[in-house]
């Protein structure tokens, strides 16, 4: 299930996550919520880090065979792009940013 305000990458970041774990998104995300202080800002980053660093440590368990299929190398770099744009937000601003850039 996409998240509205997450951005497509952080979107596909979670369902990764989620499939790592071998679980389903809004249970991932329901473990996280128990924790979060809706007082402090970065909900979106904060929730894709969250559930990213939780895959990692399943991916670290068997990481030669992870490195040899490339799905490590993938999850890193998906993790590092939604870094630079966690939520539906940004990726609207970056799509103006292309738009005006093209023009």
């Amino acid at each position: 299930m996409k998240r509205k305000h997450l951005s497509s990458i952080a979107n596909d970041v979670l369902q990764r996550s989620a499939e790592i774990l071998n679980t389903y998104i809004e249970g991932i995300v329901e473990e996280f919520e128990v924790g979060w202080k809706s007082e402090t800002n970065g909900y979106s980053r904060k929730l894709v880090e969250f559930c990213s660093l939780k895959a990692l440590v399943n991916i670290c368990s068997n990481i030669e065979e992870k490195i040899e299929d490339g799905s490590f190398n993938q999850f890193t770099f998906d993790m590092m792009l939604d870094g630079e744009r966690p939520s539906s937000a940004d990726d609207e601003s970056y799509l103006v940013y292309i738009l005006s850039c093209s023009v």
